[in-house]
């Protein structure tokens, strides 16, 4: 039996939202939903939420400091997305979620530092302006993962719809860069590459 491969949407949400986006995250726009996420430079159309698309960009990237010393790590501000299925009549499961190309995150290397990385969390549930400091959580691997990642809103292990109940769960993610990187714009759009992949496997229903 032939059948269609699916489509993946990938969807950005406010962290600064205080109502959980829970309920309509199938949706294109409403409560937190920002921009549907693609490859390319190409920035998301507000009035066209579930035509445009545009790159994740991560933002706020902000150091504190305690008792006049510098934190070794500057964390950015995190980034929740969901995984969404875009065509009906086929799954998806066993769900592995990785950095394909990380090369925008070396910068740091030139300056004798340790590259930076992305953290990723995930829950089914909404976690208004959650924080992840550095080694708060796992750091998302440059090779595909052993086991799956990523699941169902309710744990459950796949995707066989297109209503709420199959959301992914929010995987929140955030950059953290060694503390003296250099400044400027890094990844599709400026030097070097920050690639998301996400394998996983598909099936008719």
């Amino acid at each position: 039996m032939a059948f269609n491969i699916p489509i993946i949407y990938f969807k950005e949400w406010d962290i600064n939202e205080p109502f959980s986006p829970v309920g309509r995250r199938h949706t294109f726009g409403g409560t937190g939903f920002v921009k549907l996420l693609a490859s390319g430079c190409q920035e998301a159309d507000p009035m066209l939420p579930s035509s445009s698309s545009g790159t994740l960009i991560f933002k706020n990237t902000k150091f504190d400091i305690i008792n006049g010393i510098p934190s070794p790590h500057v964390a950015s501000q995190v980034h929740p997305l969901t995984i969404n299925l875009g065509s009906s009549g086929v799954g998806i499961t066993n769900m592995r979620l990785y950095l394909r190309d990380n090369s925008a995150l070396r910068a740091s290397v030139d300056q004798g530092l340790d590259p930076a990385f992305v953290q990723m969390a995930v829950s089914g549930a909404w976690h208004y302006r959650a924080l992840l400091p550095s080694g708060a959580t796992t750091r998302l691997s440059t090779t595909v993962p052993s086991f799956p990642n990523i699941f169902r809103q309710d744990g459950a292990a796949g995707l066989e719809g297109q209503d709420d109940v199959n959301s992914s769960q929010f995987v929140y993610l955030n950059l953290i860069l060694p503390f003296g990187s250099p400044l400027g714009t890094f990844g599709i759009c400026g030097s070097g590459d920050l690639r998301f992949g996400l394998q996983f496997d598909y099936f008719p229903i």
